[in-house]
C-alpha cells in the first residue's frame, strides 16, 4: 500500500521520510540505527502485509549473510524506539515462520499538505546521530 507520491509517512506521533532516511515524534527527530531504520521503511512500504524474514533481512544487510538472531535484535531495538507498548502503542506484529507485518495505521502525505508548509518543522532532513556526530545505530 505504498504511496510513491507521498514525501513522508505519518503513523502514530510519527513522521518518516523515506527518501532522507529520518524518522520524527512529534517533530523532533528520533536517533535510530540505519538498519533499523531500513526495516521501518521494509514494513510501512507494505503497511498491512506481511513482510518475510528472508526479505527484511535483505533490506537490512544487503548482501550480506547473518544468522537470524540479527534480526530479532534489530526489531526489538526498533520497537524500543518507537516506544512499542507505552500507553498501548503497536506498531508491529510478528507473523509466526512468516515475518513482520506494520499494523498501525498510515497515512501518506505529500510536499503540499499545508499544514506541513506551514510549521517549517521539517526544512531539514539530517538524522539526530549526524546533527550530534555520534554513531546512531548500537549495533
Amino acid at each position: 500500500m505504498s504511496d510513491s507520491s507521498a514525501d513522508f509517512v505519518s503513523f502514530g506521533g510519527f513522521d518518516l521520510f523515506p527518501s532522507a532516511r529520518v524518522l520524527y515524534k512529534n517533530g523532533m527527530p528520533v536517533a535510530i540505527g540505519s538498519r533499523a531504520l531500513d526495516i521501518l521503511i521494509a514494513l510501512v512500504e507494505r503497511a498491512g502485509e506481511v513482510v518475510s524474514h528472508r526479505e527484511l533481512v535483505s533490506r537490512a544487510w544487503r548482501g550480506l549473510v547473518v544468522e537470524s538472531g540479527n534480526l530479532r535484535v534489530q526489531m526489538a531495538y526498533l520497537r524500543r524506539c518507537l516506544g512499542e507498548g507505552e500507553d498501548g502503542a503497536r506498531y508491529i506484529a510478528n507473523v509466526p515462520a512468516q515475518g513482520y507485518c506494520f499494523v498501525a495505521p498510515v497515512r501518506h502525505v505529500r510536499s503540499n499538505d499545508r499544514q506541513r508548509q506551514s510549521t517549517g518543522i521539517y526544512s531539514t532532513h539530517r538524522p539526530i546521530a549526524q546533527e550530534r556526530g555520534q554513531k546512531a545505530s548500537p549495533m
